[in-house]
């Protein structure tokens, strides 16, 4: 297993633009409403697009338990690697200006 508080996790400049862009969103989104919605509703959202683009795909039922597996284990991935900073800080040190919001490069 990787050690990823040792690790830096290396994306394609693209692909962490797009994430950038679901962040900026998020952090327009808490701006207004509690931080918690917004993430809820980010994971929720991740849900229902992704099933959307398993069905899609032309996967059927059968296929579901395997494809929960993938997305299950490819969330927790994400996850823990943005918590142990694989790709950058997740939080700077709180200031007046930050609200809590989570960091753009």
């Amino acid at each position: 297993m990787v050690d990823l508080t040792q690790t830096q996790v290396a994306y394609p400049p693209e692909f962490l633009s797009d994430v950038d862009k679901f962040i900026h969103l998020a952090n327009e989104m808490a701006k207004n409403k509690d931080i918690g919605e917004v993430s809820a509703a980010i994971l929720f959202a991740a849900g229902r697009y992704n099933s959307f683009n398993f069905l899609a795909k032309g996967h059927t039922q059968k296929d579901q338990a395997e494809a929960i597996a993938f997305y299950s284990q490819e969330y927790r991935k994400a996850f823990e690697s943005n918590l142990n900073g694989a790709v950058g800080p997740v939080m700077g040190r709180p200031d007046k200006t930050s609200q809590g919001l989570a960091p753009l490069p």
